[in-house]
């Protein structure tokens, strides 16, 4: 494996290669890094591969929902995302570190990670960076790491869970337009 380590600045892609499949990579310029593969179609389990760590995210709970996120073939948890109900969400790493998910603007097509003195670590802006018709219903956004203060394993952690929640978000947001059209 070649060394590998992040500094403030570095953009990274996750790209859709198939509308009709839930897998996406993660692009560092025009080479692949990553991915995130949904286990099915319609559920919330999700491996994401790259060669940092690997990870499971699985979005468990109705009521109280919550999202973990181990280590792939992990027995525990390496930490908990608890989302609140307006958008945004905590997340904890065993070792008591807490970060903050949330939007940036309205249209929740930015979103970052801010860790507990408020300061950025990492940005997402959904999108691709020209619009083509051909990628018109693929999922596409640029991760952004905001601070240097981050390590490698949190880098991965953190594109890999930011993206994870962009793809829940537009997935849910899909699912409750159809139902309220259907109800009309």
């Amino acid at each position: 494996m070649e060394e590998f380590s992040v500094k403030a600045g570095d953009v990274f892609t996750w790209v859709q290669p198939k509308a009709t499949r839930r897998f996406f990579e993660l692009r560092r310029g025009e080479e692949s890094f990553g991915e995130l593969d949904f286990r099915s179609m319609w559920g919330t389990l999700a491996w994401a591969r790259n060669p940092i760590q690997d990870w499971s995210f699985k979005r468990m709970g109705f009521l109280n929902p919550q999202i973990t996120i181990r280590m792939i073939h992990a027995e525990s948890d390496y930490a908990l995302y608890h989302p609140k109900i307006f958008g945004g969400g905590n997340f904890q790493m065993l070792d008591g570190r807490n970060f903050a998910w949330e939007p940036v603007n309205f249209w929740r097509t930015k979103w970052r990670f801010i860790d507990k003195s408020g300061f950025p670590v990492m940005s997402f802006e959904q999108g691709p960076e020209e619009f083509k018709l051909t990628e018109l219903f693929r999922l596409q956004a640029k991760a952004t790491l905001e601070s240097s203060r981050v390590t490698n394993q949190e880098f991965s952690m953190m594109v890999n869970l930011g993206f994870y929640l962009i793809v829940l978000n537009q997935y849910d947001t899909a699912a409750a337009a159809a139902a309220s059209a259907g109800g009309s």
